[in-house]
Formats: structure tokens, sequence, C-alpha cells
């Protein structure tokens, strides 16, 4: 009858696992909480859809929210992202006060999609309030891929939202809403 040695078999399983617990290192975790530093919306479409009728088409909006639960002012990048390659359309930075939300719809244009926003936190650079006249996404960054030139890729993709950090001194007074308006001065 064999006997086995117990002893290196342990500590080579022990070495193994040890090896496994540090490769567990991530780039992003969730705290506690459950809040974050970066948020990914999973997608984002403004493409048709036929209602019924003949002939008509309704266009769907995708409306998106960011809330920032914190007793800081917070400066959050925005950045949209077109479907088939991931090439960015369009980017800013979104000033958030303390427990400030932000909302804006994404909307079809004539030639693709843009958004626009009600909400009078402050965006640099400025985000249209308009529907009528969107800020709208642009294609520089997929000009020339495989996936074809035109702005139709903008109507449909993802959004990422990271923040950069807390908001001091006379910019968190700059972008501190007061009676619902942001001053946006600094």
């Amino acid at each position: 009858m064999k006997t086995i040695n117990r002893k290196p078999l342990f500590l080579a399983l022990a070495g193994i696992t040890a090896l496994g617990a540090a490769g567990a290192a991530q780039a992003v975790g969730v705290n506690p909480t459950g809040l974050g530093d970066a948020l990914i919306y999973p997608y984002y479409t403004v493409r048709g859809v036929l209602t019924g009728l003949v002939g008509s088409d309704a266009a769907y909006n995708s409306l998106l929210s960011v809330v920032n639960s914190t007793a800081s002012a917070k400066a959050v990048k925005v950045r949209f992202l077109e479907g088939k390659n991931s090439r960015e359309v369009l980017d800013f930075n979104l000033y958030l006060s303390a427990k400030d939300v932000w909302t804006t719809a994404i909307i079809p244009t004539t030639d693709g999609a843009g958004i626009f926003t009600a909400d009078k936190s402050c965006t640099t650079p400025t985000v249209s309030s308009s529907s009528a006249a969107p800020t709208v996404f642009v294609n520089f960054a997929y000009v020339g891929d495989t996936g074809g030139d035109t702005l139709d890729r903008t109507r449909e993709g993802y959004v990422e939202i990271i923040e950069m950090g807390d908001v001091v001194g006379s910019t968190a007074v700059a972008v501190t809403h007061v009676n619902g308006v942001a001053p946006c001065t600094a």
C-alpha cells in the first residue's frame, strides 16, 4: 500500500489558491453601499418602429438620468458611443451639485441622433436645451473605418459616465444650484 505525503499536496494547493486570489484584482469595484465611480448604460436607440398605420413611422427616444447621491459637487465625464465599433460620437463634462439629478433625452435627427436637456446643471461644452435644435452626434471618430461613414450609426449605441472627482472651492459654488439653476460662472 502506498502512502501519500499530504504536506506537499497541501502546500501546492495553498499556493495555487494564493495565486488565484492575487489574480482577482479589479479596476472598478462596487463599494458596500452599492455606489461606484463609473456607469455604463448598456443601450440607447432612436431607431424608428412601425406603428401599424400605413406609411407611418414613430421613432424611439432614449431617456437618461444621472444622480449624484453624495453631499459633494461632482465633475463627471459623459461619453456617447455608437453601436457598431464603439466609436465616440459625443462627449462633455457634466458638473452636478450635491444631491443633484441631471436628465437628457437622446432623440432622432434628420441624419442620426442628438441630445437635449431641460436640466440647468453645468456642462462643458454646453448641451442644447432645445429639442428642435439638439446637440448632434458626430462621425469624426469613425470616418474611414469598416462600419460606414454615415450618421445613421449614431442612432444606437451606449453611454459611459465616469466620475472625475469632487468639485471644491469657487468651482463648487459655480456649479451649485440656486433656486433650481446653477450659475455656471467658473
